[in-house]
């Protein structure tokens, strides 16, 4: 019974007619203030809560914090401390970043968004920060949670940012002067950029209170080996698509440099343009200029047909301000150049059907690698054109449709006609099958014969002869005994 008590006594709940709490947790102190100076400071960060809170483990980790350094966490009842593993450092400006994931009061109200803020252990707190974007190279779109690391030499503080959910970051707190930044997906949580496993790019910054500094970080995942050429495809008649094994620089730095040869004449091909991306994804000058000839075409098909229109007073011609609202709805953002693992090849002639070998050189990844390759693809007879595929069916569904109309009159010339009468035996000539005047409704009978209304008298009843030979025998015994009797009596 008192364990009873006591767990209900534990029980999270209001009060019995209490509204229930609905206000989520707030930050209500913390000790050093925000954009304070406090030198030779020896204690812990104290941050205080507007109510008790849970705080998950390791919440160290889950938030951010400049210079990039492993904190020691203490969690109270509703506050927390926080404390650099060794010590705080002298004149350095510290930046946190309160996250609001799994800081929960304790009816999981949750905190409703994140708390920025600085102090300085006796460094100035200039306003000199760097902001930007991070992407990743393959899918072109922003990477959340990305950290990026700003170091001005070798034993210098690692300030540093995180990525939000659209890929921005803010790198506040830095002294003025020039970095490396590197920007890289922490996997193993380390808050260290290991090239050799996590995706990272770099560049050098300039970080001034005067001037915003804006940086754009592509990353891209670890490669110590150039592209090499695997394999070439026959995608068309005058189309070969070159795949590499890595993913290459769109566009290249350089056009790479390619030569196909017939294996059995060792004739080299005329080569009239070359693309990075698969040869669904390319659009080379000349069939763009011929789309762009097709689409004119069109156009002034439909501008004679629209003037034979005009002349209907039915149909009105668009206003301008409609035909430019039109045509701003129409305009699409364009996609990102991506880059990709092949490269497209347009020939000046068509690829008739044999072994070729195709040589790469200059090729360059996404590292910046260059490399290349050889390999031999093989050309397959051309199918037959749909045209005289089309004639050689309907010239067989000609023939074939001649043959089906000769055999059907044949048939119908051998079907022997049908016998006025069928001479079955045992079986009356009017049953054995409809007589010719019951086979159609002739004009002078409306109604059924005679012979037809009903059944004919010898079907109507039985005949005596019958009625007697088909009487019950039990009939005749039963009157018997009764007989005996009489003629006992007399």
């Amino acid at each position: 019974m008192a364990l009873l008590i006591m767990l209900g006594c534990a029980r999270e709940m209001p009060p019995p007619g209490a509204r229930p709490d609905e206000i989520p947790p707030s930050i209500v102190r913390i000790r050093p203030a925000p954009d304070s100076m406090v030198v030779d400071f020896d204690g812990a960060l104290e941050i205080r809560f507007s109510e008790p809170v849970r705080i998950p483990n390791g919440i160290a980790r889950e938030m951010f914090v400049s210079p990039m350094e492993t904190y020691e966490s203490e969690v109270g009842f509703a506050d927390l401390r926080l404390r650099p593993e060794d010590g705080w450092r002298d004149s350095v400006v510290y930046c946190f970043t309160i996250p609001t994931d799994g800081i929960n009061d304790l009816l999981r109200n949750g905190m409703e968004v994140p708390v920025e803020f600085c102090f300085s252990t006796g460094a100035e707190i200039l306003d000199a920060s760097v902001e930007g974007e991070v992407i990743d190279i393959l899918t072109g779109q922003p990477l959340e949670e990305a950290r990026v690391i700003f170091w001005a030499g070798p034993d210098s503080v690692p300030y540093g940012a995180i990525s939000d959910s659209i890929g921005r970051f803010v790198a506040r707190g830095l002294p003025p002067g020039e970095y490396e930044a590197f920007g890289f997906v922490d996997r193993n949580r380390n808050m260290i950029p290991d090239r050799e496993l996590e995706s990272y790019d770099s560049a050098s910054v300039a970080a001034s209170p005067d001037t915003p500094t804006e940086l754009r970080l592509v990353l891209v995942a670890p490669d110590t080996t150039p592209p090499v050429l695997a394999r070439g495809l026959v995608v068309g008649s005058e189309t070969v698509q070159l795949e590499f094994d890595d993913y290459l620089l769109n566009p290249q730095p350089e056009e790479p440099a390619i030569t196909i040869r017939d294996s059995a004449t060792n004739q080299t091909l005329e080569i009239v343009a070359s693309l990075i991306g698969s040869a669904d994804e390319v659009t080379f000058p000349l069939d763009s200029a011929t789309l762009a000839d097709s689409i004119a075409a069109a156009d002034s098909a439909a501008a004679g047909d629209s003037t034979a229109v005009a002349d209907s007073a039915a149909v009105e011609a668009p206003s301008p301000d409609s035909a430019g609202s039109a045509a701003s709805d129409s305009v699409t953002e364009e996609d990102p150049i991506l880059p990709s693992r092949f490269i497209t090849v347009r020939l000046a002639t068509v690829i008739d059907s044999g072994t070729y070998r195709v040589s790469v050189t200059g090729a360059v990844n996404v590292r910046r690698l260059t490399g290349g390759g050889d390999t031999s693809f093989v050309a397959e007879p051309e199918p037959p054109s749909d045209d005289s595929a089309t004639v050689a069916d309907s010239v067989a569904v000609e023939d074939s449709a001649a043959v089906e109309g000769d055999s059907v009159a044949v048939e119908q010339d051998t079907v022997p006609p049908a016998p006025d009468s069928l001479d079955v035996p045992g079986i009356p000539p009017d049953t054995a099958g409809a007589p010719p005047d019951t086979a159609g409704a002739p004009p002078d009978t409306v109604g059924a014969p005679p012979d037809t209304v009903g059944a004919p008298p010898d079907t109507l009843g039985v005949p005596p002869d019958t009625v007697r030979r088909r009487a019950p025998r039990g009939a005749g015994r039963a009157r018997s005994p009764g007989l005996r009797a009489k003629r006992r009596r007399e």
